[in-house]
């Protein structure tokens, strides 16, 4: 490249002015008060930082508590219009047993005109294309897969936007034929996670329902209609779809280990392909021509169908979650979720942690104001928080990642191997409504947010930047504090979103890896929720 000298010819004088004045200003005293007249008296105000955490003990007394912890379940959690669909099975003593299926309209993906399929064709094979996108530790342990026929579209007919719960159960709405066809997942039958297409075992039933695809039985034996793309219509009410789940749930390993694992396929590269032979006309028990058909669980240009659903069961028995202390209460019935000092947070809509924020926190806040008015002679009525930070630790970690004890480094380290990367923070789980900080739809745009809520592992716990979302809860507080008589306390039923839900970010939501946390202030945490706010206090 040919390096110009004009710039650097422009950008002497200036460079030599720059430098004089720079030694004329050097040669001058700083003056700290300069300009401080010009800013209104009603806009002064002071800088601090506080911080919140289990190290804050009122005098012989426990810790204070500024959060408060519990676990929460629920099973609102969207299983449709994913791109993904889940299936397989895994437990360990933690999380106890997942087992996750899905179901999936199917649509043909090449063009097929009249007479394609020969002269009296007949099955010859059919695989399960994958695009695997992730998986769990365990892929070793063999796993046998079932594919049922989809009989009947109420389940779509009775929902008026296709969606649909994880909690759907096919079996349970009897809209299952017989088994079709069986195929196995696990590199002890060499069909690891890299496998892109497994052979299926076919049933009676799965040979029928290939030569129903071949129009050689059926509604449609010998129309060749059935596959124009202006009878997509028809098409889903002659062939409703698959559903895939594991035959067998996961049983322990001796260890208590994690034993199985779920697989998650793009759903818009995964399908399957049915292989048939036809026959020659002048003599049928020759073989005329090899006959190939490939059907997508999603093609994204379809007019209809598409239609998915992953569905999850969780079984807690025997793990260390205790899921009863978790379970959302149903409608019209008292909350009687007890406190938790350890926090647990999983996808596929398992267990995740709610925190809420205090009465103490608040009147901490108060008493700040109170003690600089009182010192000062002033009158700050308000804070403009500049940062607030709240960071969460995994058990065996400490505030000081000095003062972590060594003893307990592998434990923890294995801790942060099978944690989620990554956390959100939701104001309405269920309708996965992130606090106004972790504004997750701008990341899709390729946007950087300030929230972070990633997991650090140097000091072994995570960070969330949650200024705007705390700034937004103390003014509410100090409007209906301003609202409540002199010596009583603000009534904190009327404060929106004082809980919050730490779950996994919102696109990892089925994700398979968990974490295990310090929630609240309590004997059994040595570093619990800390919240670091840095603040001006104004009148």
């Amino acid at each position: 490249m040919k390096r110009s000298n004009k710039f650097r010819a422009a950008v002497r004088p200036f460079a030599v002015a720059l430098a004089a004045a720079l030694a004329w200003a050097g040669c001058t005293d700083v003056d700290d008060s300069l300009g401080g007249n010009l800013i209104p008296e009603n806009q002064q105000m002071k800088a601090g930082y506080s911080v919140f955490d289990g190290s804050s003990k009122a005098p012989g007394l426990s810790p204070r508590k500024y959060v408060e912890s519990r676990l929460f379940q629920t099973d609102s959690i969207v299983g449709s219009k994913l791109a993904n669909g889940y299936m397989g099975s895994m437990i360990n003593d933690t999380v106890g047993l997942r087992t996750a299926g899905f179901l999936s309209q199917f649509t043909s993906y090449y063009k097929i005109e009249e007479g394609d399929f020969g002269y009296k064709p007949f099955f010859d094979s059919v695989y399960i294309f994958l695009s695997i996108k992730s998986y769990g530790s365990d892929t070793l342990t063999d796993q046998r897969f079932a594919v049922y026929e989809v009989t009947s579209n109420e389940y779509i007919e009775q929902s008026t936007d296709t969606l649909f719960y994880i909690t759907f159960d096919p079996e349970a709405e009897g809209i299952l034929g017989d088994k079709l066809f069986t195929f196995s997942l696990g590199e002890g039958n060499k069909t690891g996670p890299s496998t892109t297409a497994v052979t299926m075992d076919p049933t009676a039933a799965g040979r029928s329902f290939v030569n129903r695809l071949l129009l050689q039985e059926g509604e449609y034996a010998g129309d060749y209609s059935i596959y124009k793309t202006d009878s997509l219509k028809r098409w889903f009410n002659a062939f409703k779809g698959l559903y895939i789940k594991p035959e067998q749930d996961m049983t322990r390993s001796e260890t208590g280990a994690t034993r199985g694992t779920i697989y998650a396929t793009e759903l818009a590269s995964s399908g399957f392909m049915v292989y048939g032979r036809s026959r020659r006309e002048d003599n049928p028990s020759l073989i005329k021509d090899t006959i190939g058909m490939g059907f997508y669980f999603n093609i994204e240009d379809a007019p209809m169908g598409n239609v998915a659903v992953t569905t999850v069961r969780h079984d807690y028995d025997g793990a260390l979650i205790p899921v009863d202390e978790a379970r959302e209460p149903s409608a019209g019935q008292p909350d009687e979720r007890p406190q938790s000092e350890t926090l647990y947070v999983e996808g596929l809509g398992g267990v995740v942690s709610e925190l809420t924020f205090t009465r103490e926190l608040f009147e901490e806040l108060e008493q700040i104001l109170a003690v600089e008015n009182a010192a000062s002679g002033r009158n700050f009525r308000t804070f403009a928080f500049s940062q607030v930070r709240m960071s969460i630790y995994l058990p065996g970690s400490d505030y000081d990642w000095q003062k972590i004890d060594p003893s307990n480094a592998a434990p923890l380290i294995a801790l942060m191997n099978g944690a989620l990367p990554r956390l959100g923070l939701y104001a309405d789980y269920k309708k996965l409504t992130p606090v106004t900080d972790y504004a997750y739809v701008y990341e899709q745009q390729g946007t950087t947010i300030a929230f972070d809520g990633k997991l650090n592992r140097s000091r072994a716990c995570y960070s969330m930047n949650i200024t705007s979302f705390m700034q937004g809860l103390w003014n509410s507080y100090a409007e209906l504090r301003a609202k409540t008589p002199a010596g009583e306390q603000v009534d904190l039923s009327e404060l929106d979103y004082r809980s919050v839900y730490l779950a996994p970010e919102a696109y990892s939501l089925f994700a398979l890896p968990y974490s295990v946390l310090q929630g609240e202030a309590g004997d059994g945490n040595n570093a619990p929720i800390r919240l670091e706010m840095t603040y001006n206090m104004i009148q």
